[in-house]
């Protein structure tokens, strides 16, 4: 009866972190322009001249570079004229972490921010993963057709980590450099 009981509490527990993981992580949370996955954020910075906004940006990217977590990013198109910066970026995206485990897969994609005055308008393209000596890209991997169950309630079992990670990655990055421009304005 204790074996009972407790196997309906791990089933609930399942469908509750199930439901709760979901909710944010469904439909339309991997944006998908041309068939490629483009993670879009606009970022206001008033009174900032264009040419301010893309020396932080640049900064905080150039900050982004850290040997000790295995996280390198490096600007490789800086377009003045344009107000254009674009970087290549790779790092790991850890997906469990504990002494006896360590499932974590490498990240690399590209950032590319537009700097106009008083505002950036940054993405997140070109997301690809190693993973096990194995090579995908975001779209094959994360984008809702291939990622959400028929009914679009639920993420695919195969599919759950990777949707998970990448979407919660990328809020991160998005929040990392907000904070970095708000502590600079």
């Amino acid at each position: 009866m204790l074996l009972t009981i407790t196997s309906l509490l791990c089933a609930v527990s399942s469908l509750s972190a199930q439901s709760r993981i979901s909710s944010e992580y469904l439909k339309g949370a991997v944006p998908m322009e041309e068939g490629e996955i483009v993670f879009r954020k606009s970022f206001n910075a008033p009174g900032m001249s264009r040419d301010s906004l893309m020396s932080l940006t640049r900064e905080w990217i150039n900050g982004r570079e850290n040997q000790e977590e295995n996280r390198s990013c490096r600007v490789l198109i800086f377009d003045e004229e344009k107000g254009s910066i674009v970087a290549g970026c790779s790092e790991k995206l850890v997906f469990r972490s504990s002494m006896f485990l360590l499932d974590q897969s490498d990240i690399n994609y590209n950032i590319h921010a537009i700097c106009t005055p008083e505002s950036v308008n940054m993405t997140i393209i070109r997301i690809r993963y190693k993973y096990d000596n194995e090579r995908y890209t975001a779209e094959e991997i994360i984008a809702d057709e291939v990622s959400l169950r028929k009914n679009q309630t639920e993420i695919s079992r195969s599919s759950q980590k990777w949707r998970i990670k990448t979407i919660d990655f990328v809020k991160d990055l998005f929040n990392d450099y907000h904070i970095f421009l708000s502590d600079k304005k």
